[in-house]
């Protein structure tokens, strides 16, 4: 276990010739042909290499299982153990780190070479300690076999180790875990909700505008189109991935050229003296900051898990009902015209299916209609008031429930609802809701100013 003085020197995998990474270069052994040590490394790199890449590229650092953490506390001994489970991770260059067995010490003697740390003034007995575990890869060679050299060479090695174990070794280092890096696919997560796209940001502006598309199309479409925007934007972020350069040397194979070590936990210490007198009070165990792998049949199942709620909308069979454009036309100050996807029954238009509100700071006032008319072949549905809205705020019903909605002429079945709304059924439809705002101008529209006024409405569907 290594603690408080820094990384301990780790060989990197790509680079160190007992562990060979060579990807995109194998072995063509040929009939009678001699195979010497460079051979059997470039095999085993091979296939090393490519394992390297995938685990990288495609999932990244994280636990993959095990790796629990946990402190016991024996009160009539006084002491704190820290015992990590086994476990398997993998490193940011792709490799895994396989912890075989139990892990365990006194966390006590761990943290004792922290005693500067978490102090007020120096002179403080009780303080709080911060601690952070990690896991990283520690490779080093063993079983060794008798070594063929020149015997004139004074210096020769008469044995050379013929195995390397990759062992995962805990680190602990004070201070509070560092915080994770940003994740890749920045498009993505825009598009998903997951990150916000920033003054400047190029490409999470495009992606917030593609969001924003969908969320405007009607709910059947809205799937498909997701879909396809998220393919598209996928691409983009793939083609901005490129592997680490360095600034003095070729492109590495990699995401990044420090494999880094994989968080398994931060740890919060109440403890009191220093050194050998140095107590736990108390302690608090984090795990939520670890990165985790999962592997693809949970992802599968989180999918399904989701399927419901998109297919909430196609599971219903719409009837057929006539439905309300998103749209106001307001061709004089006390004329609303709404446009309609199929013809009326005139019938269904008697029994006040149409109501008209405005809302002041003192409430709500219903306005008077006078009439509702339906133009069948211009498929229209003007509401003509008596007065112009006596309030900016207007609000418009359209029934599709209750005991007298609008009906359909063919076929004879309520009103739908809005365009891109929810199925309505031959039995009960929905009511189309409409917000707008006409403006303060509206007490003085009576000279027809407002003619041919296309206004732009806040709707709902009301079920």
């Amino acid at each position: 276990m290594s603690t408080g003085e820094g990384w301990p020197a780790v060989h990197d995998g790509h680079r160190d010739a007992d562990l060979p990474v060579n990807p995109f270069l194998t072995l063509r052994a040929r009939y009678g042909m001699l195979l010497g040590e460079d051979d059997f490394m470039t095999l085993i790199g091979n296939g090393r290499g490519k394992l390297m890449l995938h685990n990288a590229w495609l999932h990244g650092s994280g636990i993959v299982h095990g790796y629990q953490v946990r402190v016991d506390v024996d009160a009539k001994a006084g002491t704190h153990t820290l015992r990590v489970s086994s476990g398997l991770a993998v490193d940011g260059l792709g490799r895994e780190l396989h912890l075989g067995e139990d892990w365990c010490g006194d966390l006590a003697v761990l943290i004792r070479n922290f005693a500067g740390e978490g102090t007020v003034d120096g002179c403080a007995q009780e303080r709080t300690v911060h601690a952070c575990l990690s896991v990283h890869l520690a490779p080093y060679a063993t079983a060794p076999v008798p070594a063929l050299a020149d015997p004139c060479d004074l210096s020769r090695q008469h044995t050379a180790n013929s195995r390397v174990v990759e062992r995962a070794r805990l680190t602990l280092r004070p201070g509070p875990c560092p915080e994770r890096p940003s994740a890749p696919y920045h498009r993505l997560r825009v598009l998903l909700g997951l990150e916000e796209a920033e003054a400047g940001d190029r490409s999470g502006c495009e992606a917030a505008r593609a969001a924003a598309h969908i969320a405007a199309l009607p709910e059947e479409r809205r799937a498909p189109a997701l879909l396809h925007a998220f393919h598209q934007l996928a691409a983009q972020d793939a083609a901005d991935l490129a592997p680490f350069t360095p600034d003095d040397g070729p492109p590495s194979l990699f995401p990044q050229d420090d494999p880094g070590a994989v968080l398994l936990a931060g740890l919060r210490l109440q403890v009191h003296g220093y050194g050998k007198d140095l107590r736990l009070l108390d302690h608090d165990v984090d795990l939520r900051g670890r990165p985790t792998l999962l592997p693809a049949a949970t992802f599968s199942d989180l999918v399904c898990g989701l399927a419901p709620a998109l297919l909430a909308s196609h599971t219903a069979v719409d009837a057929g009902g006539p439905r309300v454009e998103r749209t106001i036309e307001r061709p004089l100050p006390d004329v609303l015209r709404l446009r309609v996807t199929a013809r009326l029954l005139r019938g269904s238009l008697a029994g006040h299916p149409v109501t008209v509100t405005s809302l002041s700071e003192h409430g709500w006032v219903r306005e008077d209609i006078a009439r509702i008319e339906h133009d069948p072949d211009d498929l229209t549905l003007s509401v003509l008031l008596h007065d112009p809205p006596a309030y900016d705020l207007v609000r418009i019903v359209v029934r599709g429930t209750g005991p007298t909605p609008v009906f359909g002429a063919r076929p004879q079945v309520p009103l739908a609802g809005l365009v891109g709304g929810p199925a309505g059924s031959e039995d009960d439809g929905h009511d189309a809701i409409l917000t707008l705002r006409t403006g303060r101008a509206a007490h003085g529209e009576s000279n027809g100013d407002g003619g041919g006024k296309k206004l732009r409405a806040d709707e709902e569907d009301a079920p």
